[in-house]
């Protein structure tokens, strides 16, 4: 029939069906060779393999010529099958010196400590890590060393039961590198897994994670000395904070200081809080000593923070109006042709943004009208409902855009001093609106110790600085006749939602009104 392929050089099996594999086997790759042998490398290859006698040197040559022979003989050594490591050394042309004595010293040793050395070599030190933990105890300062110079942390605590000496050396050694980190929460925390509640203790005292704190502090089973000293540390961190709830809290209840958490509940306008501690411990005499006149002068520094608000508020809307004046003049006679409208409309669309959660314009909820009644029965109706809007805490994003936005200068003159004006009135309402929530609560008290004329001033004096903003607020940030006549944006139905949304529609920036 047909003779064999020439290119078959080996022997093939008696065996019929042996014969068929192997000469399918060569057929088949004679045809790939000859069409394009880089397509079907892999293959032609396999067609080796599967030979009744697998060629494998041939394979390998054929390996070498395709890759890296270091890169190869790193890969056959991962597989820890040393006749295969040998047979490719041998087909590399190696120099037996370099890695004879190697292999040699790897196959006298025992097999988890061979795979880690081959591991360590080939630097997998996850699987390096693997096999050395089950090397047995002896062992394990070389691999908590190998762990601590890699930052195997997490990797290491799988490999040991939890209740073990190694789980907790290695979470020891995982919770001081988090202390380097200056990360003392979490480093507090895995002290407190692992059972190193000394070590917990001051990671969160460092941290003022004061609740974690004391849990830990209760598993040491301190002394009630201890336990006040404890206390007072903390409450001092937490007053740096400017956390007074929180001090008043651990001195009161660990600490046994309630005269003291009072004083700390005054300086951070908790007042309520305050007051349910004087009449808790019967300290009557506190309201007269502290609490009044604590009050008084939390009344006091709000009225100088209003005036200075206002003066600055009517200082900059004074100068912005002055300076539009003058760009305005600069382009009626071609000084000023490339106005910086775009950079405008960004910070109109910031500053605008601002006025949102408190509904400046008229568009009150039915909860801010509930607070401003619930408000005017102190000293008579407020007539600015959206005083008590919602909180500006939700702005975060747009917060994070104010403090990327490049910064312009105030200083008279500047190429963008109305931008600059712009953000420092924008600045100067967030500021004071700011102020709703604790304005409220001050309200009360001085409602509740019947000084009332304070309570009046304070009032006024609030509600005329919004009423000053919200006047403002149309020569401050204006439309064009043309988009005014298009669409009714102001008024006392709109907000600054519709506002914005009525300028993208217009698809026009804002313009630097005269």
């Amino acid at each position: 029939m047909y003779p064999p392929p020439a290119t078959s050089t080996v022997q093939l099996s008696s065996d019929p069906e042996k014969k068929k594999v192997d000469l399918i086997c060569d057929t088949m790759r004679a045809a790939m060779e000859n069409i394009n042998p880089h397509r079907y490398c892999l293959s032609i290859l396999t067609s080796h393999v599967k030979k009744t006698t697998p060629e494998l040197e041939i394979v390998l040559q054929k390996v070498h010529e395709l890759q890296d022979v270091n890169e190869l003989y790193d890969h056959s050594l991962g597989t820890y099958d040393f006749d295969l490591v040998l047979m490719v050394a041998e087909k590399s042309q190696k120099d037996p010196k370099e890695y004879l004595p190697f292999l040699n010293t790897l196959k006298k040793m025992e097999t988890n400590y061979q795979r880690f050395t081959i591991d360590k070599y080939l630097k997998r030190y996850e699987k390096a890590i693997g096999h050395l933990s089950k090397c047995g105890p002896e062992y394990f300062p070389e691999c908590l060393n190998l762990i601590k110079d890699k930052n195997l942390y997490n990797e290491a605590l799988k490999l040991y039961p939890p209740d073990s000496q190694q789980y907790k050396d290695i979470s020891i050694a995982y919770g001081e590198h988090l202390l380097q980190e200056h990360l003392q929460e979490p480093a507090g925390l895995v002290f407190a897994r692992c059972g190193a509640h000394e070590k917990a203790l001051g990671a969160f005292l460092a941290c003022g994670s004061w609740q974690q704190a004391l849990c830990v502090a209760a598993q040491l089973h301190l002394t009630k000395d201890q336990l006040a000293g404890l206390g007072r540390t903390l409450a001092g961190k937490l007053a740096e904070q400017r956390k007074h709830s929180d001090a008043a809290t651990v001195l009161e209840q660990y600490a046994q200081d309630y005269e003291e958490a009072i004083l700390l509940l005054l300086e951070g306008a908790a007042w309520e809080e305050a007051l349910r501690l004087v009449h808790k411990y019967n300290r009557p005499d506190i309201i007269e000593t502290n609490v009044k006149p604590s009050i008084l002068e939390a009344q006091k520094n709000y009225m100088a923070f209003l005036d200075s608000q206002t003066a600055t508020f009517s200082r900059h809307k004074k100068r912005l109006l002055v300076v539009r004046e003058l760009k305005e003049q600069a382009q009626q006679v071609n000084l000023d042709d490339e106005a910086p409208h775009g950079q405008e409309s960004d910070l109109f669309s910031e500053t605008s943004s601002i006025m949102s959660g408190s509904d400046m314009s008229g568009k009150y909820s039915h909860s801010n009208s509930r607070i401003s009644a619930y408000v005017s029965c102190f000293f008579g109706p407020l007539t600015m409902p959206w005083v008590y809007g919602e909180s500006t805490s939700k702005r975060s994003s747009k917060n994070r855009r104010k403090a990327e936005r490049k910064k312009h200068s105030l200083k008279e003159g500047s190429p963008l001093e109305d931008l600059a004006l712009l953000e420092a009135l924008s600045e100067v309402i967030q500021s004071t609106e700011k102020l709703k929530d604790e304005i409220h609560h001050i309200l009360k008290m001085l409602f509740l110790f019947e000084f009332d004329e304070q309570g009046r001033e304070l009032q006024k004096a609030f509600e005329d600085t919004l009423q000053l903003m919200e006047r403002s607020l149309p020569e401050i940030w204006t439309l064009s006749p043309q988009q005014s006549s298009a669409i009714p944006v102001l008024g006392p139905n709109s907000t600054a939602n519709s506002i914005m949304a009525s300028y993208q529609q217009q698809k026009t920036s804002v313009p630097v009104p005269g």
